[in-house]
């Protein structure tokens, strides 16, 4: 069960770069649209859309509103009538901010911008072409086939796990951006309900992945976590609509 249509943001490096790899294995796709701020810097993207036509590229800073709103512009050219069935919010940062540190309300408020308020603002732009694609289904259909928002989040927003010291004391702006993001991916789903609006929103834990956010010392690889997304991703179902889940969706604690 795979999305005709999938936009990724944070698609240049990384998970992302990983994702779409993963995507572009599947026939099923038609049209898989990278995002990222400076794409005539991304190599890898551009060497892999020269060999497979359904890759599309398009420049997006995620924090800038009207670079939000010319994406949605851009992408329905690209997707038209079907719509968008998947959007991943995957872009976002690390603010290295500690408890003792100076006090720095920019730091905490940027981390927070990238990673929760602009991953929102992008939903609710592209909230339009989701419908569209979810109009194409009858029922009560929650998949990404049909259409669905997947927030790449992470553990460090479990308030479970976080009271006995969880992460580390140098991601306190962190894990409260991605507190916020699975709030707002809850708020969603309860929103959508009451709405009737049959988009399916879940937050899915990559894991710790070697990357440049993820560090020398983390635990897998981005081909190993990738994978495990993307197969997750074709799974989902009503049952997955507003929670919290490890790469291959065993449930995480709130």
């Amino acid at each position: 069960m795979a999305p005709k249509t999938v936009f990724i943001t944070g698609a240049n490096r990384g998970i992302g770069l990983g994702i779409v790899r993963e995507l572009l294995k599947n026939s099923e796709i038609e049209h898989l649209i990278a995002g990222a701020r400076d794409i005539e810097k991304a190599r890898e993207l551009q060497s892999i859309s020269q060999s497979d036509s359904r890759l599309h590229l398009i420049s997006i800073d995620v924090s800038n509103d009207e670079s939000l709103e010319n994406s949605v512009k851009e992408i329905d050219s690209i997707v038209g009538e079907n719509g968008l069935n998947l959007l991943i919010n995957n872009a976002g940062m690390i603010e290295v901010y500690k408890t003792m540190d100076t006090p720095n309300r920019f730091a905490v408020l940027n981390c927070i911008d990238v990673n929760a308020v602009s991953s929102l603002l992008l939903s609710q732009h592209f909230l339009p072409l989701l419908r569209k694609a979810a109009s194409h289904v009858e029922g009560d259909e929650f998949s990404v086939k049909r259409a669905a928002i997947v927030n790449i989040g992470s553990d460090c927003s479990s308030q479970t796990l976080n009271v006995t010291g969880f992460c580390n004391e140098t991601l306190l702006a962190y894990k409260m951006s991605k507190v916020a993001t699975l709030s707002f991916a809850r708020s969603l789903v309860a929103d959508f309900k009451i709405l009737n609006i049959p988009i399916l929103v879940t937050t899915i834990h990559p894991g710790w992945v070697l990357t440049d956010m993820g560090g020398p010392n983390a635990e897998i690889t981005i081909e190993e976590s990738a994978s495990k997304i993307v197969n997750s991703l074709s799974l989902l179902n009503s049952s997955h609509n507003g929670g919290l889940f490890d790469r291959q969706l065993t449930p995480l604690p709130f």
